[in-house]
């Protein structure tokens, strides 16, 4: 989210802010908090108006609830002329700024520059795609499900994202081997994806949640992934089998849709491209 979409949401916070602090403030007790200092202590005072329009003290030094309404609504009331202040000169600067992200700068550039920089995104990814990797061994006990694009994969649900990652035109691996420096075994990752500028997402599927020592394979998998540096929600996906046992079709695609393809900026490959990264020969 860049600066212009957090401006956005802040604004909106705090316009809310403005429209319901008044009716905080209403429902807050009437007057204010006054303090005195004793050799002992503090007095707490609540100074508020009668009904006859005169004006009282009284020691509220034990109720703590109402120090803590007082206290509240002091602060809410600051808070309520600050955001005023905010949303003013917030909506002055939304209607200045100029972001200055580079995909953003270039969607005002002329056509040719566009498709110039796309040329340029389309072929990193495709020289990364080609480029021999350690892929996982096959074997023929597990590697059981054939997908669109000739990948033999383990269960249904990787069939099934396999699938959707190929008719989308996103750029994979299948099982490529994860090089960290935690010692131990081999880590195979279940899709690295390829995005501009030579980042990638790693996405793992998490189909045997039933057994226990899946579980704790995956664990293991989980803290190599942390220790290198990843982060769940930004460059780490991970879906699910649902209570059927496959993946839901609705949840995939939305997540393709909403990180997956805003991060490739275009780029798409073929299925014939994706089959020769992966070794496919037919």
């Amino acid at each position: 989210m860049g600066f212009a979409d957090a401006l956005h949401f802040e604004l909106l916070r705090q316009k809310k802010m403005t429209t319901t602090y008044p009716k905080i403030l209403d429902d807050a007790p009437d007057g204010h908090l006054l303090i005195r200092s004793r050799r002992k202590g503090k007095t707490y005072y609540w100074v508020h108006h009668n009904q006859n329009g005169t004006s009282s003290q009284l020691n509220i030094t034990g109720q703590r609830d109402l120090i803590a309404k007082l206290v509240n609504k002091m602060i809410k009331r600051k808070i309520l002329i600050r955001a005023k202040n905010n949303v003013k000169y917030m909506e002055l600067l939304q209607k200045e700024f100029s972001d200055v992200d580079p995909s953003e700068v270039l969607k005002s550039c002329p056509k040719k520059y566009q498709d110039a920089a796309l040329m340029l995104r389309q072929q990193n990814v495709e020289r990364r795609m080609l480029e021999p990797y350690s892929k996982a061994p096959f074997d023929p006990r597990y590697h059981i499900h054939e997908t669109d694009c000739g990948i033999m994969v383990r269960s249904k649900s990787e069939q099934i994202t396999c699938n959707t990652f190929t008719a989308y035109g996103i750029p994979f691996h299948y099982e490529e081997e994860f090089v960290h420096k935690e010692g131990g075994r081999k880590i195979y990752t279940d899709f690295r994806i390829f995005l501009p500028a030579d980042v990638f997402y790693i996405w793992e599927h998490l189909g045997l949640l039933s057994d226990l020592k899946y579980c704790e394979r995956n664990v293991w998998k989980l803290h190599v992934f942390q220790k290198s540096g990843l982060v769940l929600g930004a460059d780490l996906i991970l879906t699910m089998d649902d209570s059927d046992g496959t993946i839901s079709s609705s949840i995939l695609n939305k997540i393709i849709e909403t990180q997956i393809l805003p991060a490739l900026q275009g780029v798409r490959v073929s299925k014939e491209l994706i089959m020769a990264a992966n070794g496919v020969r037919r």
